[in-house]
């Protein structure tokens, strides 16, 4: 198998992964009790943009990215977006809150950022097989390309 399919496909289970995670832990609202139970609205914002806009956002990017779709890719983009907005916002509320830095609130959007990254440039990196160009990514015929490889191989 190709190495740019591969990449894909490991980036798509993480854009999976991701998304389910955003969805489970927005129900819960991240360890708080149940998104429905909670009075305070500023306590669930940020879960109920998980629920609603970052898991299947991110559901979303993992298809497109897994089948080697255009908009999979620039779901995907958008998504690292939310991933670097949404580790921001957490280490900032934990600057703001001051010392201690509770360990299962500081290291996990490390992932989130080094994904936000790491995706983003992947993709750049690849222009000359996505074939970027003004804003849109042609992948037909890379796509064609790569599974005729494929085929080949087997």
């Amino acid at each position: 198998m190709n190495q740019t399919v591969k990449t894909s496909k490991f980036f798509s289970w993480l854009f999976l992964s991701t998304g389910i995670f955003a969805i489970v832990g927005a129900l819960y609202t991240w360890g708080d009790g149940p998104i429905y139970h909670q009075k305070d609205l500023l306590a669930v914002l940020v879960p109920w943009a998980d629920l609603l806009i970052t898991g299947p956002l991110s559901l979303l990017a993992a298809f497109g990215v897994w089948k080697m779709r255009s908009w999979g890719y620039q779901l995907g983009l958008m998504v690292c977006g939310i991933y670097l907005f949404g580790s921001a916002l957490v280490y900032i509320a934990l600057i703001w809150n001051g010392a201690p830095y509770p360990p299962e609130l500081a290291y996990p959007p490390i992932l989130g950022i080094g994904f936000g990254i790491a995706y983003p440039i992947w993709v750049l990196k690849n222009t000359q097989i996505f074939n970027i160009q003004a804003g849109k990514i042609h992948l037909k015929r890379a796509v064609k390309q790569i599974r005729m490889k494929e085929a080949l191989e087997l």
